[in-house]
């Protein structure tokens, strides 16, 4: 945020226009959205503002104001504008939507009750804010054919068009919220505007236990807390021995079948090989072991 503000800064001294570009979140852990903005309207972070969207006219709150020269994601996309600050009529108004959209919600299970769509769930309804579009968020398994008859039923219900969309485990943990294990908010819930990639090679290369309990979130999905930290295990071990690789030790020939990279080392077992239950696990500095035979792949 502070080069952006030193580049305006230069770019106002060149005398170049400055055309505003604000990010501006629906949500309050939301995806945030560029749209362009006149510079009269000298809008702030935090600021409420009336913007068109693809869905129609929606209120949402500025996240971050830059100049267009220095939005470094906005693409090349034509970017839809700012209509007006949010007045407190259009806040009244968005209260009164949010109530229309929970009492929405009874509605929408009482006709998927009806379908007999037992694997499908109603999470939440947005609506626009001249109330003539809902947004309907479900959870669950649809088929086509079925997110049609569905979209009929509820059209003359809410009294407005219905755009049906269904998401994923992940983003309805988001919306619910809770506590994950640690103790805290969830992340989703809490400052994650997007989900990144998580995979199981992640756990493993931190050496964390397999168990589904200690890998995988709310969601029953991977937790994402997993990718925080991963680069930092992967830079500390890359100089390390694979996993199965045979080394040299002061208790004699083992196997490697696990690592510590933050404390720099080795997970041994020893003898290598024969009957399990004559095995034993030491742990040694990676300086004190030797490689004495090719890496096997895991």
């Amino acid at each position: 945020m502070e080069t952006m503000k030193v580049e305006a800064e230069e770019l106002a001294e060149q005398h170049v226009p400055l055309e505003i570009v604000v990010a501006v979140q629906f949500q309050p852990v939301g995806k945030a959205y560029h749209f362009v903005a006149a510079s009269e309207l000298a809008l702030a972070v935090d600021d409420w503002v009336v913007v068109e969207t693809a869905q129609g006219l929606q209120v949402g709150q500025v996240a971050a104001v830059m100049p267009s020269q220095v939005c470094k994601n906005c693409g090349d996309e034509t970017l839809r504008p700012v209509l007006r600050r949010a007045s407190g009529l259009d806040m009244a108004r968005r209260q009164h939507l949010q109530e229309r959209g929970e009492r929405a919600v009874t509605i929408i299970a009482e006709e998927i009750k009806a379908l007999e769509l037992k694997e499908v769930k109603p999470i939440e309804v947005e609506f626009t804010l001249d109330g003539e579009k809902a947004i309907v968020f479900c959870a669950g398994t649809l088929s086509g054919n079925d997110q049609n008859v569905l979209r009929r039923r509820l059209g003359p219900r809410l009294r407005c068009h219905v755009d049906l969309r269904v998401i994923g485990p992940r983003d309805h943990a988001k919306m619910l919220g809770g506590y994950g294990v640690c103790g805290e908010p969830l992340c989703c819930a809490r400052f994650l505007d997007d989900f990144h990639t998580v995979s199981i090679r992640m756990a493993k290369d931190q050496s964390i236990s397999m168990a589904p309990t200690d890998i995988t979130g709310m969601c029953g999905r991977l937790r994402c807390c997993l990718a925080y930290e991963h680069q930092v295990y992967l830079d500390s071990a890359k100089d390390f021995p694979k996993r199965k690789s045979r080394v040299r030790t002061a208790e004699g020939i083992g196997r490697v079948i696990d690592w510590d990279a933050l404390k720099a080392e080795l997970v041994v077992e020893i003898p290598p090989d024969g009957p399990r239950r004559e095995r034993k696990h030491y742990r040694f500095p990676v300086a004190d072991v030797e490689v004495i035979s090719g890496e096997e792949t895991e």
